[in-house]
């Protein structure tokens, strides 16, 4: 990547260098000129930088994604364990709902003694 960078850098002060001498164009007009010019020549000069700086970045971000996919199976993983550790039989559920809706009407008649 700094290689490509690199010959990236000196083809544009080569082609701004070219320029100054060459040409009328002077500040910044000539650097957008240099930049210009420089992205098309390196379009073909530095192909195969390109294509390697390519390969390398591409398998980096391609690492960070299998570690974060990784990670997301080893969570969804523990998050089945946990389920599967939490469930309980349906006929505990009911005695508990029926349980929790008993001590709700109590409740419910408790507060509306004290109003009165």
């Amino acid at each position: 990547m700094l290689t490509y960078t690199g010959l990236r850098v000196l083809l544009l002060l080569a082609v701004w260098f070219l320029l100054q001498l060459f040409t009328p164009l002077r500040g910044w007009l000539s650097v957008a000129v240099a930049l210009v010019i420089s992205g098309l020549v390196s379009l073909f000069l530095l192909n195969r930088q390109r294509a390697s700086m390519g390969l390398v970045v591409s398998s980096f971000f391609g690492g960070i994604n299998a570690r974060i996919d990784a990670a997301t199976r080893a969570e969804d993983d523990d998050l089945d364990i946990e389920v599967l550790a939490e469930s309980e039989p349906s006929t505990q559920r009911e005695a508990v709902d029926q349980e929790h809706q008993a001590g709700s009407l109590e409740n419910d008649d408790q507060s509306g003694t004290n109003r009165t």
